[in-house]
């Protein structure tokens, strides 16, 4: 979509009084993590150029009048670091991003400060150049709590992220930092607004939610928050309705190198049709990570077992 207004971490906002025109597509994906493994593979097959490793998946969010993702590594120059939990992206591998038409990611998670406080700098800086809104993460507290907004069609849209291991009350606030789980800073962040919001929480390899998740998606909805959309434990966690508004706890991996685990190598990319103010359909595209790094879409065959893993009779979920 490319029309980044200004500054949350997720929230799509229909401004009041202001009707859409037209279906809006917005369309939702999970981590990308672009060291490691995956920057590996993008130098060895895919020619140094970080579009490779989203290429077959593209056109979907390109399609979008919104586009979002969890962005997991940070940006910095330096070597790879190799296989361990300290990620590190190359600056030059946004290309993965911006050739996808992303708009906005979450920028809220626990990987965000592994190259400290000069890493979200200078991703920071390197998203906004790249005209892709950094949700969640800020040059200081508060500038990590406020809202994104953006344009998806004829609708106003504000993003708001959070992420479960930032704690709020000790975040520096003059400095780099990422929005925690705060649950009073963001009901009062989606009061007024018509809200979707993205949270990183939840256990990691497993089906089921947390009451964590539960809690502060619900909380999110009774705020006024019209979709939640989760990820962090990297397999796809089920979808609830909850007062006839959808909340997807855990979109899975997208982008990233976890090939020990069937579940770690499938993801889904939320398709949600916003119609006169009101998601009326959300459908879940399902991908398979190839060679550690590349997501494709599953064929309906493939991917039957994951939507019945999570509940769901047919990959179209309408509100």
């Amino acid at each position: 979509m490319r029309r980044f207004v200004a500054s949350v971490a997720f929230l799509a906002i229909l401004l009041p009084g202001v009707a859409a025109a037209a279906d809006v597509t917005m369309v939702f994906g999970g981590d990308v993590m672009l060291g490691r493994a995956v920057r590996d593979q993008i130098v060895k097959l895919g020619n140094n150029d970080g579009a490779w490793a989203t290429t077959k998946v593209a056109e979907v969010f390109r399609n979008a009048q919104l586009a979002f993702v969890n962005l997991e590594s940070p940006f910095a120059p330096g070597p790879a670091l190799g296989y361990s939990l300290v990620f590190r992206a190359d600056p030059s591998h946004v290309t993965a991003l911006t050739k996808a038409g992303i708009d906005v990611v979450s920028f809220a998670n626990n990987h965000s400060r592994n190259q400290g406080g000069a890493g979200i700098q200078t991703t920071l800086a390197l998203l906004k150049k790249n005209t892709i809104a950094p949700a969640g993460a800020g040059l200081s507290s508060s500038e990590a709590y406020a809202p994104r907004y953006l344009k998806a069609g004829d609708l106003s849209v504000a993003v708001l992220a959070y992420t479960y291991n930032e704690k709020a009350p000790v975040s520096p606030l003059s400095k780099p930092t990422i929005a925690g789980m705060d649950i009073g800073r963001m009901q009062a962040a989606v009061k007024g607004a018509y809200v979707i919001v993205s949270m990183h929480a939840g256990t990691e390899y497993t089906l089921t939610r947390t009451t964590q998740q539960t809690r502060f998606a619900h909380a999110a909805i009774d705020a006024g928050a019209d979709l939640v959309i989760g990820h962090h434990p990297h397999w796809v966690q089920p979808v609830e309705q909850y007062k006839g508004k959808p909340i997807l706890y855990s979109l899975g991996n997208l982008v990233f190198d976890q090939p020990w685990s069937l579940e770690t190598q499938q993801g889904a990319v939320a398709v949600a049709t916003v119609r006169d103010g009101k998601v009326v359909q959300v459908k879940l595209k399902i991908v398979k990570i190839d060679r550690a790094a590349q997501p494709r879409w599953m064929t309906p065959a493939e991917a039957a077992p994951v939507l019945k893993r999570i509940g769901l009779p047919s990959s179209i979920v309408r509100f």
